[in-house]
């Protein structure tokens, strides 16, 4: 669990969450896949590259905060 989540809340608040969260998580792993390496070396593919980078560390960090592991 991640510590951010007892910032403000009890931890048996945060567990109450837990049902949302995984249901959260669920749809980011089956709908929201990630992106795959740029294959087309056009001007600007670096950029592209980049942006396939950003997306899936952001999908990783959100996937990684919102996981609630019972402890």
């Amino acid at each position: 669990m991640d510590h951010r989540w007892l910032k403000n809340n009890t931890k048996a608040e945060v567990m109450s969450y837990r049902n949302a969260l995984d249901a959260l998580k669920e749809i980011l792993l089956n709908d929201f896949t990630k992106k795959e390496a740029v294959r087309d070396y056009s001007p600007g593919w670096e950029y592209k590259q980049v942006a396939a980078n950003e997306y899936n560390a952001v999908l990783t960090d959100i996937v990684k905060f919102i996981t609630i592991e019972k402890e």
